[in-house]
Order: C-alpha cells, then structure tokens, then sequence
C-alpha cells in the first residue's frame, strides 16, 4: 500500500519536473462484465453470478514525447458481483481495490483522438460482502492486467474508454463459524470516464 501511496507522490512530482507533462483528474463509470463464481470450500457447491456498475476516480499525468505520450494513473476502482445460494437467496460481493494504469498512446486528427494501451497494476484492499455474520478470511491481494481504448481530447477534457481485462484469476474465501465458500473473479471491464487536465 505505501508503494502505492509514493507511487502517487511520484505522478505530482513528473508534473513538476517533466516538460510537457500535464496532471489532471478523472471520474467514471466501471461496467463489470465478469459473471464470477462462487463455489463452496469443498466443492459441494458451484454456480456462476453476475456483474455490475462500479465507480472509480483518481489523479493522472500525462508526458508527451515524440508524438506519443506516457499516461500513468492512481485510480480508486470499485465494483461488485452478485450470487444466488442453493436456497433462493442473493448476496453481493463488493471489491475495493487501488490501480496504477500505465498506458502509452498517440493521438491523431489534430490532437482530438488518442488510442491508448499498457498494463494495470491492481491491489485489493477491501472486500465485503452483504450476509450478515459472514467475514472475509482471505483474499488475493495484487493483479496485473491489461487496458487497451479510445478516447477524445476537448480543450483540457479528455473523454476515455477502456476495455481491462485480468492475466490472473482474483478470488476471496468468505466464513461462517465453521462453514465457508469461495468466490473468483477474473477482470474484464469496460470504463467509462472523463478527465481534466490542469
């Protein structure tokens, strides 16, 4: 998490020193398009879920060179999946998690379009889930993925859409005094986001 956390000092001081840089800001939509799977820790148990709208918003830099440019990011993503159990009832598992996206693009047409790819670092700091008495024993902590978009560049607004999806597979055991489950996501979303240069 303190890697993180300098990680982001680091993108306020790119701004400061390197020349044509510029910092902004961004907010958008997350579209969950994995189904997931919960699955009881002895195998008695498996079925698919489905995703849902999520939110993420953070700080960027974006340093142009040679008609491309290096965006890094710190984005605060968060997103759900939601089950049904064997009895007829539903729950929900919400994911907390940091992202360090650092995608290299070119922007063609005046500067108006860009198109960007490069890799995502993720670590899920937080996951819950909505039955009550059921707590989250353990968890994948770090994921690599990949983000690959267009987007619009207007005045200082940039407009992005991004697909992710996962290299590894993220999962998190839930408890209940002695029974437990299991659940496994691999990313794939499609985020939706506007952003502000400064």
């Amino acid at each position: 998490m303190k890697k993180l956390f300098l990680l982001g000092f680091s993108l306020v001081a790119l701004n400061t020193y390197a020349q044509n840089s510029s910092f902004g800001i961004k907010v958008g939509g997350v579209f969950n398009a994995d189904d997931g799977v919960v699955k009881t820790l002895n195998d008695t148990y498996e079925d698919h879920g489905k995703g849902s709208v999520g939110f993420q918003a953070g700080a960027m830099v974006r340093i142009k060179a040679g008609g491309f440019f290096v965006q890094p990011e710190l984005l605060y993503t968060s997103f759900k999946n939601e089950y049904d159990t064997p009895d007829g009832n539903s729950f929900e598992v919400g994911k907390r998690r940091m992202d360090v996206p650092v995608n290299l693009g070119t922007t063609f047409i005046a500067g108006l379009i860009h198109v960007q790819a490069g890799p995502v670092f993720s670590y899920y700091f937080e996951d819950d889930i909505s039955l009550s008495g059921v707590q989250n024993a353990e968890r994948d902590e770090f994921n690599v993925g990949f983000q690959l978009g267009t987007g619009l560049n207007v005045k200082n607004f940039v407009f992005d859409l991004r697909y992710e999806f996962g290299f590894g597979k993220h999962s998190s055991k839930f408890v209940q005094d002695t029974w437990g489950f299991e659940t496994e996501n691999r990313s794939k979303l499609l985020n939706l986001s506007v952003g502000y240069f400064f």
